[in-house]
């Protein structure tokens, strides 16, 4: 009996905290910087990940879809994960898992190349509440280096989010390192 009682009461305090009225911040919020992100991780060993790549622009390129982890700082705590597509014409999007769907998980940006295989990257969304009310944007600030295979990048990133008077939101503020893993067909 007193199990039962627990889970309930568990279950209870977990379904009032998704049905909170406040803002969340899309595209990595703080329901991330509690550890939400790092249980949704996605097992390594379902996707298949290039051990050499070739495709969309050659080795030094971004062009491509990547399985891409933001590290709280240096870490090893998960801001947040996510999969993003860079486009040859400079833009990019990204599918990200920290927020649900609902809050608006789907961000996209514009990047250029600063340097020998670096990049740096303008990645922006909208921030909804629950209720589905616009409450501001996000913004992310990446810059990375892919390998000389290819294979991988690594690099850092700064976000922020803002109100509808475009102030920023102190507690939706996030920097750390970045890597991404090349995802391709074999």
């Amino acid at each position: 009996m007193k199990s039962t009682v627990q889970r309930m009461a568990l279950a209870a305090g977990g379904l009032l905290l998704l049905l909170a009225p406040e803002a969340f911040a899309a595209c990595g919020s703080s329901v991330a910087k509690t550890g939400v992100a790092a249980a949704r991780l996605i097992a390594p060993n379902a996707l298949k990940l290039s051990a050499t790549s070739q495709e969309g622009g050659g080795s030094n390129s971004i062009v491509g879809l990547w399985n891409t982890t933001f590290l709280i700082g240096a870490g090893p705590g998960i801001y947040d994960q996510g999969f993003e597509q860079w486009h040859s014409d400079g833009t990019e999007l990204n599918l990200d898992n920290a927020v649900p769907p609902i809050l608006g998980n789907v961000c996209v940006g514009v990047y250029t190349q600063v340097g020998p295989r670096t990049y740096k990257l303008r990645h922006v969304t909208w921030n909804w509440d629950l209720s589905g009310n616009l409450t501001g944007t996000f913004l992310l600030i990446m810059t990375v280096q892919v390998d000389p295979h290819g294979d991988t990048f690594a690099g850092t990133y700064v976000t922020d989010s803002f109100d509808l008077a475009g102030n920023v939101i102190p507690a939706f503020h996030a920097e750390g390192v970045v890597s991404g893993t090349r995802i391709t067909v074999d």
